[in-house]
């Protein structure tokens, strides 16, 4: 509008230049043109009074010739601006009966957006619409159209991932996530889905290999992560070749691997797994020497061994040094119902249920009892037991 107001004073202070210069010179001047038998002769006002309304002519002969090309080309803007807002309207209809829950206006006022610049926003609120609906297919096709923007490509190409996991396509999943650009590869959601669909193909070493880079995004599930590779590599050498070999395995790993508590505690599981409880509790005794580790602590519980001696001696002096935990006399009591040691399984564990009572050592002392055949004390530890909650 603004160009429109200064295109028009300055043609009407040219027109008055024009108009108002001949008058003071005393001379307006004339134009003659021949063609022919054809004569025209103008003042020099006329010919550019002439050429201005020509121009102006020309100028609404283009703007409506390009409104009806548009018509014919299918283009949204038929209408103008009424247009572009009757789209906005069903566009923010949409995503109003979607919150509602009426789906199928949703899925209609969505319908009527497809032709209308939404970074494709829109397409990806229809899909989520069409998966209320159990659409998949349409779903699927409305994601794909959503990728062609760049401000949608990522989040329609998450979800398509996770689509994919759902219905068990780990590799159409791997590929898609490997096609992101480099900067989409280092979105946190994507590392996150590429560590899973990873974990689910078994490649193993990939994921080993590549999850100390992504410590920084995983945070917390990093060991969780680093368990899972360890137990998946621990358990395959261990399948195809026994515990020997899994043992040797274990001597080559870099120092760096021996020494992180998720490897450590995904190496015990799977000795422990294996039958080899000695090792398995040379290990934790060994690696837990200046305390008891938050992963590696909870699997001594699990030792089956006839004779824990060296894990009750360094369970009895941490109970020196803190007589208080409840976690270390539950441990020790596990320890030695696991070696058929019911005396000291039932001191320990009294201890702990005195501390903090819990069902798991409760219904242990129950069994207890029932080895001894005392079974009044015996019923009366299980109904204690399956009280606490």
């Amino acid at each position: 509008m603004k160009w429109l107001i200064i295109a028009g004073v300055s043609i009407a202070l040219l027109l008055a230049a024009m108009i108002v210069a001949p008058e003071v010179i005393g001379d307006k001047g004339y134009v003659l043109i021949a063609m022919g038998t054809l004569t025209i002769e103008m003042t020099v006002v006329s010919l550019v009074i002439s050429l201005i309304v020509a121009a102006v002519l020309l100028y609404l002969l283009r703007y409506l010739l390009k409104r009806v090309w548009s018509v014919f080309r299918g283009s949204h803007h038929w209408f103008g601006s009424w247009g572009k807002r009757k789209r906005q309207r069903a566009f923010y209809r949409g995503f109003q009966a979607l919150a509602e829950g009426e789906l199928k206006e949703a899925k209609t006022s969505f319908s009527k957006t497809t032709d209308g610049d939404f970074d494709g926003v829109n397409y990806l609120a229809a899909a989520q619409v069409a998966r209320h609906l159990d659409e998949k297919d349409r779903m699927r096709a409305l994601l794909e159209q959503a990728s062609e923007y760049a401000h949608s490509t990522l989040a329609a190409e998450l979800v398509l991932t996770r689509l994919d996991l759902e219905e068990g396509k780990d590799e159409s999943a791997l590929k898609r996530l490997e096609a992101l650009d480099p900067k989409h590869a280092k979105h946190k959601q994507v590392i996150k889905l590429k560590t899973e669909v990873l974990a689910r193909l078994g490649h193993w070493q990939e994921l080993q290999t590549q999850l100390p880079h992504w410590k920084p995004v995983l945070k917390d599930d990093y060991v969780l992560w680093a368990q899972r590779i360890a137990k998946g590599k621990f358990a395959e050498i261990a399948s195809k070749h026994g515990a020997a070999e899994l043992k040797s395995h274990w001597d080559t790993l870099p120092r760096r691997l021996r020494t992180d508590d998720a490897y450590r505690c995904a190496y015990v599981r799977q000795l422990l797994e294996q039958g080899m409880h000695q090792d398995a509790q040379s290990c934790l005794v060994e690696w837990q020497r200046k305390g008891p580790n938050q992963y590696l602590f909870p699997l001594m519980k699990d030792l089956y061994l006839p004779n824990p001696a060296s894990s009750v001696r360094l369970l009895e002096e941490w109970i020196k040094q803190d007589d208080t935990n409840a976690s270390y006399y539950s441990t020790l009591g596990h320890i030695a119902f696991n070696a058929n040691d019911d005396v000291l399984a039932e001191k320990a564990l009294m201890k702990s249920v005195k501390l903090a009572e819990n069902k798991e050592d409760l219904l242990m002392l129950a069994k207890i009892s029932e080895r001894r055949e005392d079974n009044v004390q015996a019923l009366s530890l299980y109904k204690q037991g399956f009280s606490v909650s």
